[in-house]
């Protein structure tokens, strides 16, 4: 340890300069508005995994793998392989860290480089095994994360690492190629592979490289008037949005970029739950109803907290680094990149905990009354979720067995006052033979759509829901009318590891339950969630018209058309 004693003896280096040995004192749940506390925390943390991810990369030089990190299925890959570099350098760039400048490392670092290199296409792309090949935004990806390790380790000027990054650029600018000519899928690849072309641009100054990155930017940036963008993906990458536009605003000066991000952490705001989690349900994207919290955030959050003074930014921001610092270490090397992260940020108020704010473009309702917090979703099967402290019920839907098109989606949405009005019509029926002056003889059912023939017979269903809020507690009215006699089932999915009371269980289907009367009550620890009256008219759930229930435990209320019933929250 003799180089990281002498390291901190020094002045005026490393991360924030400084001139003595650090003392660790950060303890969950302090306060960590300066950047020297932080910096030692995700340090310490990112150590304790650097044995495993070392034991994890394949060392045999006759294999294609070699210098790559292996997965839990055995199957190593340039993500891994990437993963792995920006964890060990993120330690061996650190003062704070048992592995800095160490040997072991930089010879891992060597040997996994080498395989990226190998690994790398003609045209300078990498694959994504799960779904992409040849995959200039996947390589855009790689570039990001890499760039930050290059800048970090060539600021040391260690003789002993010059090889690993002259291949580490050699990987790079490779990578520039296919930039300049590759295509993309999604909304946000275009950001990534622009913020790729910035950093490319700084370091190499080709001309190329911001024409590429302009015609990107000239369809204009997804973002609607609420704040969010196009896939709405409020986990994944809506924060990847704001770190690509704020890397190439921060590199190019391209300071409208910095107010699409502003807006995003505006908007984001009122998205976090009282634990640190966001509401995904909305999400257009493979986050969507899954269980993801608000770290991915972190470095936007940090950065206008430090250049804005933005107090909220800051209570973001400490709730990231007192309840989730394990989730932030991959930011080590960003946070090192720039020094402006060297600056404490403004002491922070807190994040918004009361109120109530509709969002029409995202098609999203938030509310929060402290601990209590309730979304509404339009144009969603998961229509509202309610949540008081860790008791969550993660989802409330309603179907009926019409037609096989009985789900409810809200087609409409009304708000007058505290209540939200969501409604749908659905028509179904019988198909008449096909008009005289459309039959051929040969095969009518396949040759015409089923819309030219008249239809017969026609059922309508009329659905409602009246959602009133008033101090965190809630009211639904739902009504569901038109074709009597119809099944309906209204789904109250409450997410597993609690309690419920008051329920009776299904005989045939596990964590199924039905609340019959009365009232039920959820509980987690000390936080519950009170529900009903109840209603029982049968105890058919899984329906051909409905989505099958959801993960977790499932309490219906059930009946007829006309369907009338209230059902409180509390």
């Amino acid at each position: 340890m003799k180089n990281r004693r002498d390291f901190l003896k020094k002045s005026s280096v490393g991360f924030l300069g400084l001139s003595a040995t650090p003392t660790v004192s950060w303890v969950i749940g302090s306060n960590l508005s300066s950047g020297v506390d932080i910096m030692q925390q995700l340090v310490i943390i990112n150590d304790k995994g650097v044995e495993d991810i070392l034991q994890s990369q394949i060392e045999n030089p006759d294999n294609r793998y070699d210098g790559a990190a292996n997965t839990r299925f055995e199957l190593p890959t340039e993500h891994s392989t990437n993963n792995l570099i920006v964890k060990l350098a993120s330690s061996y760039a650190s003062p704070y860290s048992n592995y800095y400048q160490s040997d072991r490392i930089e010879h891992a670092l060597e040997k996994a480089i080498s395989f990226l290199l190998r690994v790398q296409h003609d045209d300078g792309t990498i694959d994504l095994y799960s779904t992409n090949f040849h995959s200039t935004p996947d390589t855009a990806f790689l570039v990001n994360y890499l760039s930050p390790v290059y800048i970090c380790l060539k600021r040391m000027k260690r003789e002993s690492i010059n090889d690993f990054l002259e291949k580490l650029e050699s990987f790079i600018i490779k990578a520039g190629e296919c930039f300049l000519i590759g295509g993309i899928h999604t909304a946000n690849h275009r950001w990534v592979v622009c913020s790729a072309l910035a950093r490319l641009y700084t370091m190499r100054p080709d001309q190329r490289y911001l024409s590429r990155m302009n015609e990107w930017l000239a369809e204009g940036i997804d973002l609607d008037p609420d704040g969010q963008y196009h896939e709405r993906s409020v986990s994944v990458y809506s924060p990847t949005c704001n770190n690509m536009f704020l890397t190439i605003a921060r590199l190019l000066d391209r300071s409208e970029l910095m107010d699409v991000v502003r807006k995003n952490l505006e908007m984001s705001l009122y998205y976090i739950q009282p634990d640190g989690e966001l509401l995904t349900d909305a999400s257009n994207r493979q986050d969507n109803v899954m269980t993801r919290y608000v770290n991915a955030y972190y470095y936007a959050y940090r950065y206008f907290a430090i250049t804005d003074s933005n107090p909220r930014f800051a209570a973001v921001c400490e709730l990231i680094e007192s309840r989730m610092p394990e989730k932030i270490t991959n930011m080590i090397l960003l946070l090192m990149e720039d020094f402006i992260f060297e600056k404490n940020i403004v002491s922070q108020s807190k994040i918004p905990d009361n109120y109530f704010k509709r969002f029409i473009h995202s098609g999203v309702f938030r509310i929060r009354r402290g601990e209590v917090d309730i979304s509404i979703i339009e144009q969603n099967p998961t229509f509202l979720s309610y949540r008081n402290g860790n008791s969550v019920l993660q989802s409330m839907r309603l179907g009926a067995a019409f037609f096989g098109r009985g789900q409810f989606v809200a087609e409409s949405t009304t708000q007058e006052g505290n209540s939200i009005i969501l409604k749908r019509s659905v028509t179904r029926g019988y198909y008449q033979p096909l008009p005289e002056h459309l039959r051929t003889g040969e095969d009518g059912w396949v040759e015409q759509a089923r819309d030219v023939r008249i239809l017969s017979e026609a059922q309508t269903l009329d659905y409602q829901i009246i959602i009133s809020e008033d101090n965190g507690n809630v009211t639904i009215e739902a009504e569901v009318k038109g074709c009597d006699h119809v099944p309906v089932t209204w789904e109250l999915s409450f997410r597993s590891g609690g309690v419920l009371e008051g329920v009776t269980t299904d005989r045939n289907i596990d964590d199924i339950y039905f609340l019959e009367d009365d009232q039920g009550i959820y509980k987690v620890d000390n936080d519950s969630i009170q529900f009903g009256p109840g209603i029982t008219g049968h105890k058919w759930t899984q329906m051909r018209s409905v989505l099958p229930k959801q993960k977790g435990m499932s309490v219906y209320l059930t009946g007829f058309t006309p369907f009338r019933h209230t059902l409180k929250l509390s």
